[in-house]
Parts: C-alpha cells; sequence; structure tokens
C-alpha cells in the first residue's frame, strides 16, 4: 500500500506540473510519449464524432519539379497559416534553392541577400484572408540580420499568469491524459450518443450534406468576417485591395523580386458553397483590376476534386489537394525566374 501511495502521489505530480508548465507537453509530443490530438484530425479532435476518426496523412509521395535554370539562386519566402506549416510542406517540396517560412503570428526581422532571386509568398485560407489583409502585414520586419522571433511574455507576473490561466491548462490536462485512443472511444460513445439522441455537436464544428461532412464552424458563422457566407462590400473588398497593393510595395521596397498571393479555399467552400449565400470572396480577389500580382488559384481543381480535396476529419487538404497546390505554385516560381511569369493584366491566361 506504501509503494501504491508513492505511485499515486508522483502520478499526481506529474500531471500537476505537465498541467502547469507550458513547454513540457510539446515536448512529450516531439518524443512520442502521448499524442498531440491531431492524430485524426483537428475537426475529428473537437466533435469526436466516430465517423470522422481518420489517420493523419503523411505525404511523402509528391514529385518537386525540376527548378527552373537561372543565373541566380531563387530563395523563397512564405508568410502563411497552417497549410504550408512545417510538417505538411517544407523546402524539398519547391523548386529553390533556399526556403524561409513565418507564421502570421510570429515575427520574421529580414535583410535579404539581393544577390539571389527572392519571392515572397503570401499564403492565407480563405476564412482568414479578410484580417490577415485588414492592414499592412506586420510579421516583417527590417532589420541588419534575418531570423524569426516569437512574442512571449517576459515579466513574471504575466508568465504566471499564462501558466496558470486556466484554459490553458485545461488544454494541457486534455493533451496530456484524454489524447489516447482510449480516452477518444469513451469520447465519441459519448458524442455519438449526443449528437443522434440530441442533435448537438461540438460548437466548434458545423456539420453539412445532411451531416455528412463536418466543417470548421468560422467558415459557417455568420455573419463573423471569417464565414464563407458573410457578404463582402464592396468598400470593404477596395479596403483589401489597397492593403494588399500597400503590402506589394513594402515587399519591393524590402528588395523582394516577387511577390505572389494564394488564398486556399475553405473546406466548405469547395463540399458545401450552397450551405448559405456564397460571397465568392476568393474570385472577387483574383478578379479584381486593382490586384497587381501573381496568383496561385487551385479554386475550380479543387471543387472537380470535391471531398478528395480535404480530409474527412480535417479542415486541411488531403496529399492529392496539397498536390495540385504545389503544383500550381512550382510552375508559377519557375515561369518567374526565367522571366515568363504573367503580367498583372493578363494574369487570367495562366489560371
Amino acid at each position: 500500500m506504501k509503494a501504491l501511495r508513492y505511485i499515486v502521489l508522483f502520478v499526481a505530480c506529474a500531471t500537476w506540473i505537465v498541467g502547469l508548465v507550458p513547454t513540457i507537453l510539446p515536448w512529450l509530443w516531439s518524443v512520442n510519449v502521448v499524442e498531440d490530438g491531431y492524430q485524426y484530425g483537428d475537426l475529428y479532435r473537437l466533435s469526436t464524432l466516430s465517423k470522422f476518426r481518420e489517420p493523419r496523412q503523411q505525404c511523402t509521395s509528391y514529385n518537386t519539379p525540376v527548378k527552373a535554370k537561372s543565373a541566380k539562386k531563387v530563395h523563397l519566402y512564405i508568410v502563411g497559416d497552417s497549410f504550408s506549416e512545417e510538417g505538411r510542406v517544407g523546402k524539398k517540396d519547391f523548386a529553390v534553392d533556399e526556403y524561409t517560412r513565418v507564421h502570421w503570428s510570429r515575427f520574421l526581422h529580414l535583410k535579404l541577400d539581393t544577390t539571389k532571386t527572392n519571392i515572397l509568398l503570401i499564403e492565407t485560407v480563405e476564412r482568414h484572408f479578410r484580417q490577415v489583409m485588414a492592414s499592412k502585414i506586420g510579421v516583417i520586419v527590417p532589420d541588419t540580420a534575418t531570423f524569426e522571433v516569437e512574442i512571449k511574455p517576459t515579466k513574471l507576473v504575466h508568465k504566471l499568469d499564462d501558466a496558470f490561466n486556466g484554459a490553458h491548462t485545461a488544454d494541457r490536462l486534455d493533451g496530456f491524459l484524454f489524447q489516447n485512443d482510449l480516452a477518444l472511444t469513451v469520447k465519441e460513445w459519448k458524442a455519438d450518443f449526443t449528437h443522434h439522441f440530441f442533435d448537438r455537436t461540438n460548437s466548434g464544428v458545423t456539420l453539412v450534406n445532411n451531416d455528412q461532412d463536418i466543417v470548421y464552424y468560422l467558415d459557417t458563422d455568420t455573419p463573423s468576417v471569417t464565414s464563407a457566407f458573410t457578404p463582402v462590400r464592396k468598400t470593404e473588398l477596395d479596403s483589401l485591395m489597397n492593403n494588399l497593393e500597400t503590402n506589394r510595395a513594402f515587399a519591393d521596397s524590402l528588395g523582394f523580386d516577387h511577390v505572389v498571393l494564394s488564398i486556399i479555399p475553405n473546406k466548405t467552400s469547395i463540399i458545401a458553397p450552397d450551405y448559405g449565400v456564397y460571397n465568392h470572396l476568393i474570385e472577387k480577389v483574383y478578379q479584381h483590376p486593382k490586384l497587381n500580382i501573381p496568383y496561385v488559384d487551385v479554386l475550380a481543381e479543387f471543387r472537380k476534386m470535391g471531398r478528395s480535396a480535404y480530409l474527412k476529419g480535417d479542415s486541411h487538404w488531403t496529399c492529392e489537394g496539397q498536390a495540385v497546390w504545389l503544383n500550381k505554385t512550382n510552375a508559377l516560381i519557375n515561369q518567374l525566374v526565367t522571366g515568363s511569369g504573367p503580367k498583372p493584366a493578363a494574369q487570367a491566361a495562366l489560371h
């Protein structure tokens, strides 16, 4: 009994420490002690509905096109979100010599090497385009050297506040204790029962197409600006395009040779565009007369693919959908490098 008491005390202390210290759980994920909670998809993680449980795909079969011949080395910079995060895509997937990527939530201090062809790819999922283009890009900071910075609280009181934040602690404990297969099976029983008998699901997801598909609630939560069904006023669209042009001019001032835009369609926009009155944001941006940069458009291809473009239990694309985007992105990079890329007035010809 004494040994049992010590074991219980040790487990309780370990659990308390994991919930308290923000860095421990990511380390446990990295060494595969516990699952990160996304092994079956982000939408499954929110809903735990059994019909959307699908193991995460690792895309390893993509064949990167040959890099176009050029006198200069090509350095691709991406400002992007989870679609371009490490583990999904990386340098090996692009026809370039060097590669740097920064998330919208971080800061890239930058000094460009102007002896290279520098390309800036602005990548954002459709639901966040109206937010990230509401102002000038603040992610890139001109500096005397290139390095990435994550803004963290520096004062002790702020660090303690973050550590003892109830929501953060609950998330860490959930990730530590309840993202294994046994716990998820129990969660599935509860979620399936609640859905079938009370027609209720987690508020973070929306079921569409007669409950056959699952999407992220931000895609459908009208009147939020993230929703594909919230109208885009002409004045707002003009403001977005003006800010995009300001960002292009800012990139030019830093020494970038080319700026490219890519808006990744929401899963909802592909598999359930008739959920409401679709706002056609992507088409309006790409067809706008003030758009002065080349772009990577996969909307038409994804609509032909339908469900096969996106994972069943996740808001992100399948390996097939990712390959379509990579092929179009690499084709455009090679065209820009060789000087045969689309001119602003003739961009539609490429797409």
